[in-house]
């Protein structure tokens, strides 16, 4: 076909068989008043039906709540016009003008221009009832529905949407405005595992929830709704390396915040309920001090929030306090099993405790466990190191870090009397 067009022979004969068909309609007309003419001259009639109505007025401060959209033509005169008409289709108007008019109803006439002139036009309303009314503009929220939250990907959960920008405007008729409820927009969340960011449309509705279909701006709203994998707050758990400088003692450390939030499948968070690997160098610390530091993701966690914590380190001068007469316990010890202590006088200890002022004040002799585990360890003697437990942020000096004692089996009534049997 583009090619038949780009023919210059094609349009040439195109354009000849137009022109020998107005030419053959005019003359036809010019035949019907010649004298002695055989063909007597002929009138016709032609209807356009649902013709739209234009409307004139000034569409920045008015607007139009009653009319007819549309009208009927009756068109009449010489058949060979009619003919040419609905040839060609000139670029006809059928309108009213209410530029001169202010609020309130009005009977109007409907006009019409750019008809042959030799044709009679017809309107079918010649005059239509139309109320104008004074546009108002209001501001309104936008309101997210979220469709099928309860159907999003298990273990899943919906936060509250984010919408941009937060209020839209519409601009009607007075009478229009006073039946606004609320402008709402729709976001289907089914099967969804992460954020959803998505242009939405808005549509407006009365307070009974009908649609009004009216103009509103924007008509599009971004909005982002985010969903999160399944998750739970856990402690930091913060270890030190090294010491501090002498005279010198920790008063607190604390992060900031205590807890983080991890993400992940439930069965792998529900497994966690602390956050290791966060660590001081305490040979570097010599007075107050705050450190970022990342917070590790263990594994088979999606990610954790915060990313960076802040440790708040206070120290203060160091003091020292006697604490005497502190047991030494003995944890781990089966049945039918004694433990006796080398050097007797090893079975109560005293210790020398560093710390701050403030700590060092808090100690009781009860605060702190001395202890000796023999847990596993079979029948003989052994040497175990002192362990010790007690407040945090401070230091011990123990009298000697190891000692001896002896593990022995103890034999029930009965077994003593089959053994003094058999020794008899």
């Amino acid at each position: 076909m583009d090619k038949l067009y780009n023919n210059s022979w094609f349009v040439k004969a195109i354009s000849f068989f137009i022109a020998l068909m107005l030419f053959a309609i005019v003359n036809l007309d010019n035949a019907t008043n010649q004298p002695g003419a055989l063909q007597p001259i002929t009138n016709g009639s032609y209807t356009i039906d649902e013709v739209p109505l234009t409307v004139y007025y000034n569409e920045e401060e008015f607007a139009i709540t009653q009319m007819v959209e549309y009208v009927q033509i009756n068109l009449r005169g010489p058949q060979n016009v009619l003919t040419l008409f609905q040839f060609a289709r000139p670029s006809y108007d059928v309108f009213i003008d209410l530029r001169n008019l202010g609020v309130g109803t009005h009977e109007v006439a409907v006009q019409h221009r750019n008809f042959p002139n030799e044709l009679t036009v017809n309107v079918l309303p010649q005059t239509v009832k139309v109320t104008i009314e004074e546009k108002r503009t209001i501001s309104i929220p936008v309101d997210i529905e979220i469709l099928n939250k309860a159907a999003i990907a298990e273990g899943y959960t919906v936060g509250t949407p984010i919408v941009e920008p937060v209020n839209v405007e519409i601009t009607a008729a007075e009478s229009i405005i006073s039946q606004v409820g609320f402008a709402k927009g729709f976001v289907d969340v089914k099967d969804m595992n992460e954020t959803v960011e998505k242009s939405v449309p808005i549509k407006v509705y009365d307070q009974h929830g009908n649609e009004l279909y009216i103009d509103v701006t924007p008509t599009i709203v971004d909005v982002k709704i985010p969903i999160t994998s399944p998750n739970k707050d856990v402690p930091l758990k913060i270890s030190r390396t090294g010491e501090l400088p002498e005279g010198l003692s920790i008063k607190s450390i604390n992060s900031e915040p205590s807890t983080v939030k991890i993400f992940g499948p439930r069965t792998i968070i529900n497994q966690i309920n602390v956050i290791e690997g966060i660590s001081v160098d305490l040979t570097t610390i010599t007075e107050n001090t705050i450190l970022e530091v990342e917070v590790p993701v263990p594994e088979g966690v999606e990610k954790v929030t915060p990313a960076t914590v802040r440790l708040i380190i206070e120290v203060d001068v160091e003091e020292s306090l006697e604490v005497t007469d502190i047991p030494v316990e003995v944890v781990g010890i089966g049945e039918q099993m004694d433990v006796a202590f080398t050097i007797p006088e090893q079975e109560r200890i005293t210790l020398i405790v560093r710390g701050s002022p403030a700590t060092i004040q808090r100690i009781r002799n009860q605060d702190i466990k001395v202890y000796i585990d023999v847990s596993e360890l079979p029948i003989g003697e052994h040497s175990l190191p002192l362990q010790i437990t007690g407040p945090l942020n401070v230091r011990y000096t123990k009298p000697f870090n190891e000692l001896s004692v002896t593990i022995s089996e103890v034999l029930s009534a009965e077994e003593e009397d089959n053994e003094t049997e058999t020794n008899e």
